[in-house]
């Protein structure tokens, strides 16, 4: 049976609020609350962190000179004991780190960061937990159908992935299931996937926006999927990894733009105030 986390999720705009503005970081967050999640529970967290993990790992390898993310599972000097401990990683990234030692490509022509990420999108779409599921397969067909409209635009990363042989498009797009199988072949002004993907038509209208607005409007798409997602988990740790996840949406935008990331930080705290209450019979 689930557990409830009455008195966390109620608590949420105490914790993480000051006076209407953030006053955790998302890594912040997660250590605050760590001790009170169940240890089921805080591997579902895990889980949502992984792709900073995935981030980090070609960091490393590559030796990329770019900040290590502090939100993953790993610090800097966990992912280099791990990479000689690889028993550490999840199953996914042993096999990549198997394959990048022995100088493998699991996946022709996808760069190294697309292959780790499409092996974890396949780990992640045989999770038991329907969270986890929903979420990160509507996460790769939403990553992969921007990937098939930039590619219809003929957006210039794309055509210096150009073979004679290849489309860019393979090189692009993350997983072998339906949707990107779909996206690869058609040539139906909505991929002919209207039907059977039912939010597609949202990222279809605002394909044509300039890209500050269409951004805008992919990640109000996330948030409307993950309250749809979370729509009868009331107190329970689903309720929690969507609000992780909107963390990591706000704190995007007030870095990006200081505009738009006060308002999806206004609808944040819009949520927050009026959500949640802890049951009367609890």
């Amino acid at each position: 049976m689930s557990k409830n986390y009455y008195y966390l999720v109620a608590g949420l705009p105490d914790l993480i609020l000051d006076e209407g503005k953030l006053s955790l970081s998302f890594e912040d967050f997660v250590a605050e609350i760590e001790d009170q999640i169940a240890e089921p529970d805080m591997k579902l967290l895990q889980c949502i962190r992984l792709p900073f993990d995935n981030k980090n790992l070609i960091t490393v390898l590559e030796k990329k000179d770019r900040e290590f993310d502090p939100r993953g599972n790993f610090s800097e000097e966990e992912m280099n004991n791990a990479l000689r401990d690889q028993e550490n990683f999840p199953q996914y990234m042993q096999a990549f780190v198997e394959a990048w030692k022995e100088k493998r490509i699991l996946f022709q022509g996808l760069v190294p960061e697309d292959q780790i990420n499409r092996l974890f999108y396949d780990s992640m779409a045989s999770h038991g937990n329907q969270f986890i599921r929903d979420w990160f397969t509507f996460d790769r067909d939403l990553r992969n159908l921007i990937a098939g409209l930039n590619n219809r635009k003929s957006l210039s990363h794309f055509d210096a992935l150009k073979t004679e042989r290849e489309s860019p498009l393979s090189k692009i797009l993350v997983g072998g299931n339906d949707v990107a199988e779909t996206i690869l072949r058609s040539n139906a002004p909505d991929f002919g996937i209207s039907s059977v993907v039912p939010w597609a038509e949202k990222l279809f209208s605002i394909s044509n926006l300039d890209i500050a607005e269409f951004e805008k409007g992919v990640d109000n798409l996330r948030w409307d999927m993950l309250n749809e997602l979370t729509t009868f988990s009331y107190f329970q740790i689903e309720t929690i990894l969507a609000f992780c996840i909107k963390l990591t949406l706000v704190e995007r935008w007030k870095s990006l733009d200081s505009k738009t990331g006060g308002e999806i930080l206004e609808k944040f705290v819009e949520e927050l105030k009026s959500g949640f209450s802890v049951p009367a019979e609890f």
